[in-house]
């Protein structure tokens, strides 16, 4: 990454330090602490996280670390949803390591058009040879392949499948909060190589633009705690964003002398 993208998201990071943290990570710290377990110690999803590191484009934002909090977070949906209705013994265990095999995968083909549904077809294929059914495989393809912002949930032959689905998709979009500004941003703007000028001028419509997620929450927790995330990262966006015009002419210095492409144009304005 180049320093002044790396400086400007550390600068974000400082700012987020300052907020609180979500409440989803306050109220459900034991659930997250299960999840966590299951993700770093059962076989099939240790395997699988080995496995995808090198489909994973940390360069694009969506690497091993983004896939890994999705992983997380959407066990621990799954966890506390499928707990009102799920009571086969092992088989809420077994939804968790399907929702985090789905977080691993679901962004293998993120620079893809369409990578959603290209992910849930390449997913398929890698797990050929996991022992998993043909249900479990499928429950996995129709969780990637519906994970894209402002798609429509599939409607699922089961109830653990539905979960696996919606968990997924809600906890994809938990980071369109903070994450969106303290991470994914400034490694997507260096990966295309964006002038500094092009970034700053975006962030008012990105900011605005992130609050349309917050009605598509599939979950009962999901609707209860995502729109919170939203929120904190539309706060911080706000201010990065204040930072930014207040330090353009040295941002600016700092672009042309790391070789990074800047514009003459006035910050905000859309080009014609």
């Amino acid at each position: 990454m180049e320093a002044i993208y790396l400086r400007l998201m550390t600068e974000c990071r400082r700012i987020a330090a300052r907020h609180k943290t979500p409440e989803f990570y306050r109220l459900f710290q034991p659930t997250l602490a299960t999840s966590r377990r299951l993700f770093f110690h059962h076989p099939l999803v240790a395997h699988c996280r080995e496995l995808v590191r090198p489909y994973l484009l940390d360069d694009f934002g969506h690497g091993l670390h983004h896939a890994s909090k999705v992983s997380l977070d959407a066990g621990a949906i799954v966890l506390v949803e499928g707990d009102k209705y799920v009571s086969v013994p092992g088989e809420l265990e077994r939804a968790v390591v399907l929702v985090q095999l789905a977080g691993l995968l679901h962004d293998i083909k993120r620079a893809e058009a369409d990578h959603a549904s290209a992910g849930a077809k390449a997913a398929r294929r890698f797990l050929r040879d996991f022992p998993l059914s043909a249900t479990e495989v499928v429950a996995v393809f129709d969780a990637i392949a519906s994970h894209e912002a402002f798609s429509e949930a599939p409607v699922c032959d089961t109830v653990t499948a539905q979960l696996v689905v919606n968990a997924l998709y809600d906890a994809d979009k938990f980071r369109w909060g903070p994450d969106n500004f303290t991470h994914t941003v400034w490694f997507m703007a260096s990966y295309r190589k964006l002038p500094i000028a092009e970034v700053i001028g975006k962030f008012p419509w990105g900011v605005s633009g992130i609050q349309r997620i917050k009605e598509t929450f599939r979950t009962t927790l999901g609707r209860q705690y995502g729109p919170e995330f939203i929120d904190l990262g539309v706060q911080i966006g706000k201010e990065i964003f204040q930072y930014l015009q207040r330090h353009v002419n040295d941002l600016k210095g700092e672009a042309e002398g790391s070789g990074v492409a800047v514009f003459s144009a006035e910050v905000g304005r859309e080009e014609e």
